[in-house]
């Protein structure tokens, strides 16, 4: 009897509900379904006669995220400041940004349109761009009053086109005399350098960062890309607490003002919404607020606008004369056709020939032992075994040992020189004698087991060519190498790869495709490989026939280049200090090697590549806190087809096809291709690491058939954080331990978390951390309001800025029973406001204690937080209702709490602005 089987595949299929500009009652029918899940049953035949089994028919299915819009997580506004912070910013004494000659740059206003003219950018004579991003202050909102702490020190967090990420030190935010009340838009922090003492000079304030882009960094031919790039992207900065390592929001900014056409500098001042962005765990459906070009904002996602950020942006034109006379020493990297014609380094003969023009080729002879350490080591395993045990030292390379005991031969033959010892040095020296014959034998053994190899591996430098690749993350980069048959005979040609991401263009249409990219014109063939399943392509030449062999390079490993968030450091001096562009030695160096293999087996030709990856453009950021050791699962949708920043023009209706790439083999990433007109999503699932690890990947999007130029590339941060459920009652607290491990050291320590009014720890300050102990860290968790959510607590070295550790506390808060409601109207847009009483009666028939808390204290506050009242007895109690500008309704909840803080009764209080 066969065993029964039965296996789940989960997978995705089908799509989402579609975001296409139609009416809202037409978008988002309601589907029944499972998120994540669908079930592959198959059950081999219970019959002995048969043994086929009988596979059920699988059924249309939708898995309903909650799917993340493209652009949604940095949709803070952006335009320029407003006159009076102009009037603080220009008081402050930031440093002045200026041109080649010394002069202002040209001041642009981040609010005028941008007419892009690539050939007039080309022209420019002032071939080298100096860009320079300066930070100046960070504001407080208006609405931002609900008792939440304002960060003492922020850093800054952005990459900007292909140069590394950058980490801005930490930054004091020093409040201006004339601010005085946060208002929409006003000016209240000024951003100044933290010195590594700590103490910050208010004299020098402002930070900035200046990155170098010309002929000397940019690939021949990318000066076009790099306009274009400032031109359609947008840059985003994430800002994050100094203190706590928290991070407070992020901002996005367009760089088209950079573009100079023709100007020697230019710059833009810009004031930016810092916008905090929550994702809550995945819902069913997703709502109907248009967050325009078509796109849907999902239920799950909330955004809350956290401060203004005040930057300048500038590009200083420079000269540069000496580059572009250097420019014809650059590699051809760019070139398409790879020669093996005047390649070889030997041709072979003499080393030495009279008369001849090779005399770079002498090379000075140097003895075997000390060039070949295998050589070395089997002198000197010869040499201890006719010389006996002896104390020979530990060193681990051969050939300085060996030196060493030809050393003592020298001594003990020198020692020879003695009357008293003549026998002695008769003997060493024919122990050395015998030695060195011995050493010979060893020599010429040696040499002729090699001498094979050495001259086979001379000889094939005849037939190698090497070439460099400067490649990109998810570029296809496309070449084509000219094999030539040498011999009078045909031959079968196979074509062997030692790299697996180098690979032979076997597909004539996509080799078309690529050769039209590339604008190169040599001739195509139909059916030029033989395939022969996953063994290597062969192709068939005639006596000195050449033929055009295509290759394709493309990597989606990262590497070095996915640098991991750090804390920001504290040195630096000024704050003033310029970037300098990537290092080559930072970036990883590939190689690959393809030999060409005639019918007998033997090289005809050998191509070694050196792939210089360089860094890549970043299009978005997505940042995600996951418990640790679980799975995270999120659809990302994309928006309409046309919005996206130079994406191919087609006809209405007919969207290209997408496809999606990971840096990270470990991820699982993938779209599906829907009908017309359907939003595409894609799905990640990653797996989280422990706390409080960081992991970041990318996410390669392409537009055409054969992925070969990315769409769009997005960097994924996943923070792995160590999970705390809490259940509780809102305006009740609840108190819960969690166990601190110290480290290898002592450090000093803080705890901060993300909503200081809700939650709370005890110790409040900073405490010591004993190295290898064991703590506990008391926390006291008092929701607000009632649902569910996620609170970030961080543990702190207040001295290294490091994080220790990192919990996601999540919140499952229940609404405490309603015993009465009240309403009032109050008048909206007063400069003051209201006073209100209610009673409160004793129910106990001794004297208590009772606690006063409200889910808005913004709105809400109490003449006494605290009060006692007899047994039996009414207490009034007062109330404070501050004013609001705006006319609505809003229900405000009063929690009345005993000694223990546990919640003995709750009003509503619906109050009615008019």
């Amino acid at each position: 009897m066969h065993p029964r089987s039965l296996s789940v595949a989960p997978k995705w299929s089908g799509g989402l509900p579609g975001n296409h500009p139609r009416p809202l009652r037409q978008e988002f029918p309601l589907e029944a379904g499972i998120s994540h899940l669908e079930a592959d049953l198959s059950q081999t035949s219970l019959v002995l006669e048969t043994s086929i089994a009988e596979q059920l028919q699988e059924l249309p299915f939708t898995p309903l995220h909650a799917p993340i819009v493209v652009g949604t997580q940095t949709r803070s506004s952006a335009g320029q400041p407003s006159r009076a912070s102009m009037v603080l910013l220009q008081s402050s004494g930031f440093p002045e940004i200026l041109d080649a000659n010394k002069q202002p740059a040209e001041a642009v206003s981040a609010t005028e349109p941008v007419t892009f003219n690539p050939q007039k950018e080309e022209s420019d004579c002032l071939q080298s761009n100096e860009m320079v991003l300066q930070f100046l202050a960070f504001s407080r909102v208006a609405q931002d009053c609900r008792g939440t702490s304002w960060p003492k020190t922020v850093y800054f967090t952005f990459q900007f086109y292909r140069f590394p990420p950058a980490t801005t030190p930490r930054l004091q935010l020093v409040q201006l005399d004339e601010a005085g009340q946060p208002s929409s838009g006003a000016l209240t922090h000024i951003l100044v350098p933290v010195s590594r003492d700590g103490t910050f000079d208010a004299g020098s304030p402002g930070f900035q960062l200046r990155y170098m882009v010309g002929p000397g960094f940019l690939k021949p031919g990318e000066r076009r890309c790099f306009a274009r790039y400032l031109a359609v992207q947008t840059l985003q900065i994430d800002v994050w607490d100094g203190d706590s390592l928290l991070l407070i929001g992020s901002a996005a900014v367009q760089m088209k003002h950079l573009l100079r056409q023709g100007r020697p500098a230019v710059q833009a001042s810009h004031e930016l919404e810092v916008v905090a962005t929550e994702y809550e765990q995945d819902n069913m459906v997703v709502s109907g607020d248009m967050l325009g070009f078509g796109r849907v904002k999902p239920i799950g996602v909330h955004s809350v606008v956290k401060g203004r950020l005040h930057l300048t942006l500038a590009n200083v034109g420079h000269p540069c004369e000496q580059k572009v006379r250097g420019c014809s020493t650059l590699p051809p990297s760019r070139s398409r056709v790879i020669s093996n014609d005047g390649a070889s380094r030997f041709s072979g003969g003499s080393l030495l020939t009279t008369g001849s023009s090779r005399r770079k080729h002498v090379v000075q002879a140097q003895k075997l032992a000390d060039v070949d350490s295998e050589l070395a080591a089997m002198l000197l395993t010869h040499a201890r075994q006719g010389k006996g045990p002896q104390d020979v030292s530990r060193e681990s390379d051969a050939t300085r040992r060996r030196k060493l005991e030809r050393m003592r031969s020298v001594r003990l033959q020198e020692a020879g020189g003695d009357l008293g010892r003549r026998g002695t040095s008769v003997l060493a020296q024919q122990s050395v004698r015998t030695q060195h014959l011995r050493d010979l034998q060893v020599i010429a053994a040696y040499r002729e087991r090699t001498k094979a190899e050495s001259i086979a591996s001379l000889l094939s430098l005849a037939i190698t060519t090497e070439h460099t690749l400067h490649a990109t993350l998810g570029v296809a980069e496309f070449f084509e190498f000219v094999l030539k048959n040498p011999h009078n005979t045909q031959h079968t040609v196979t074509v062997e790869i030692d790299n697996p991401e180098l690979s032979v263009i076997v597909d004539s249409q996509e080799w078309r495709d690529f050769k039209g990219a590339a604008g190169l014109h040599t001739p195509v063939e139909e059916d030029m490989f033989h395939l022969r399943g996953s063994l290597a392509p062969q192709l068939y030449l005639r006596p000195h026939e050449t033929a055009h062999v295509p290759f394709k390079f493309q990597s989606f490993s990262a590497g070095q280049l996915a640098m991991v968030q750090a804390s920001p450091g504290l040195s630096n001096k000024k704050g003033m200090d310029a970037v300098s562009p990537w290092k080559s030695s930072a970036v990883p160096t590939k190689h690959a090697k393809v030999l060409f293999r005639a019918s007998g087996g033997k090289p005809i030709a050998v191509l070694c590549l050196t792939v210089e990856l360089q860094p890549h453009v970043v299009d978005q950021v997505f940042r995600f806190y996951h418990p640790e050791l679980s799975f995270l699962k999120k659809a990302i949708r994309l928006p309409p087809w046309h919005t996206f920043p130079g994406a191919p023009v087609g006809m209405l209706g007919e969207d290209p096809p997408v496809h999606v790439r990971c840096s990270d083999p470990n991820v699982i990433c993938e779209t599906q291709n829907v009908g017309p007109g359907e939003p595409r999503d894609i799905f990640l699932k990653v797996a989280s690491g422990p706390s409080p690890e960081i992991k970041d990947f990318f996410v390669i999007i392409y537009s055409d058939r054969w992925l070969a130029t990315p769409t769009q590339t997005w960097q994924v941060y996943l923070h792995s954080l160590q999970r705390v459920d809490v259940s509780c009652v809102a305006g009740q607290l609840t108190r819960l331990s969690l166990v601190l491990r110290g480290t290898q050291t002592v450090r000093k320590v803080r705890a901060f978390t993300s909503h200081p009014q809700e939650l709370k720890t005890d110790p409040k300050g900073v405490f010591v951390l004993p190295p290898r102990g064991v703590q506990d860290l008391h926390v006291g968790v008092r929701p607000l309001r009632a649902g569910s959510r996620f609170v970030h607590l961080n543990l702190v070295d207040v001295d290294c800025h490091q994080l220790v550790a990192s919990w996601l506390v999540c919140l499952c808060c229940r609404q405490p029973l309603i015993s009465k409601a009240f309403e009032i109207m109050l008048a909206a847009g007063e400069g003051k406001g209201v006073n209100k009483r209610i009673t409160y009666t004793n129910p106990y028939p001794s004297r208590r204690t009772f606690h006063l808390h409200s889910d808005h204290p913004e709105l809400l506050r109490f003449r006494e937080d605290s009060f006692q009242v007899g047994g039996g007895e009414t207490y009034t109690i007062g109330l404070q209702f501050a004013p609001s500008q705006r006319v609505g309704e809003e229900e405000i909840l009063i929690y009345i709490n005993d000694h223990e803080d546990k919640n003995e009764e709750a009003f509503c209080v619906k109050v009615i602005y008019q």
